[in-house]
């Protein structure tokens, strides 16, 4: 049975090894101390990105959800409040179909919606588009903008 938690301090390197195989599944090449390079940046950051791993039956790490939660302070128009941008959704291909990345996304809202996250946001690959909408994901309204550099 596929176990779903929030990652710990503890799991810094297995999300490192899992970001690599994510890196290289996408035709990224892999570059020596990758691994610990990620773990220590994750580490500095941890405590801003909520972070899901899926772990097989084998215990075996097999995907994980990244997020940065995102704390708005208050305003004289509104309370504080905070939101999440999903960052990185990655199964590993041999546990794809099993609605791994949908019970790690479920587990994410869950633990936003107890701990006042007014809104999820993510950008949505064509693939996945379908997923995202069934956990109510939609466009958003025409005043959110963007630059790229």
């Amino acid at each position: 049975m596929t176990t779903i938690r929030q990652a710990t301090r503890d799991d810094a390197l297995i999300l490192g090894a899992l970001t690599l195989q994510e890196g290289v599944a996408a035709g990224g090449a892999t570059r020596p101390g990758f691994v610990i390079e990620f773990a220590d940046a994750w580490l500095a950051q941890c405590e801003q990105m909520p972070t899901w791993i899926a772990f097989g039956d084998d215990g075996s790490a097999i995907g994980f959800v990244q997020t940065s939660l995102v704390r708005k302070l208050p305003s004289l128009r509104r309370e504080a409040s905070s939101w999440i941008h999903v960052k990185n959704v990655f199964v590993v291909e041999s546990a794809r179909g099993n609605k791994v990345a949908e019970r790690m996304l479920t587990e994410m809202i869950a633990w936003g919606d107890a701990n006042n996250v007014s809104r999820y946001q993510l950008n949505a690959e064509p693939k996945a588009r379908s997923l995202y909408e069934r956990l109510g994901f939609g466009a958003p309204n025409g005043r959110l903008m963007e630059r790229h550099s």
